[in-house]
């Protein structure tokens, strides 16, 4: 099992943000409520790293802009341990929360996904691992944006309450397995 420190899979979770050239606020809060869970000190150092993310993401290099994320990346990536502190969060955990910050903005797309199979590939996660985290994440988004939709509906048509009950009776067992899938490789 491979490990990163915190501070760098927080800034690889901004570079994540930035892969396709927009920041929306659902991937801020995400990022934010994600940064809280990773460390309980994350609002000491949070503009610091905002500040020094921000900088390196918004400089436009000549190219493809995905290879400068790709670059920075390896870079925070340059320290990974087999030992775990205080200070280092599982790289399977990364994976995951990178597909969160991903599949939050609805917006899955090419730089994101090279981003994350990098991230992957360094970390030593298993594909097959990681396309069935990436299958479950992707399913728990589509149906959250149906009970977002049905959720708009439902005022002017209560007949749809029993199918917005089985789907957040189906999101719930999605997270569910997600939860399994995490703890059963001890990560």
């Amino acid at each position: 099992m491979k490990l990163i420190r915190k501070k760098s899979a927080l800034k690889i979770l901004y570079y994540m943000m930035a892969a396709d050239g927009i920041i929306t606020d659902t991937e801020r809060s995400t990022f934010d409520e994600l940064g809280r869970i990773i460390d309980d000190r994350y609002d000491s150092y949070r503009n610091d790293i905002l500040w020094e993310c921000r900088n390196i993401a918004l400089t436009k290099p000549e190219g493809d802009p995905v290879f400068a994320l790709l670059d920075m990346t390896a870079r925070d990536l340059e320290d990974l341990s087999d030992v775990m502190t205080e200070d280092m969060i599982p790289g399977r955990l990364l994976v995951w929360n990178m597909l969160a910050i991903a599949l939050c903005d609805k917006d899955y797309n090419d730089g994101e996904r090279r981003l994350i199979d990098e991230v992957r590939r360094k970390l030593e996660l298993d594909e097959k691992d990681f396309l069935k985290m990436e299958r479950t994440m992707q399913a728990e988004a589509a149906v959250g944006r149906q009970i977002a939709f049905l959720q708009t509906k439902i005022a002017t048509n209560p007949d749809l309450a029993p199918q917005l009950k089985n789907l957040k009776e189906r999101r719930d067992i999605i997270s569910a397995n997600a939860k399994d899938m995490m703890v059963s490789r001890g990560e």
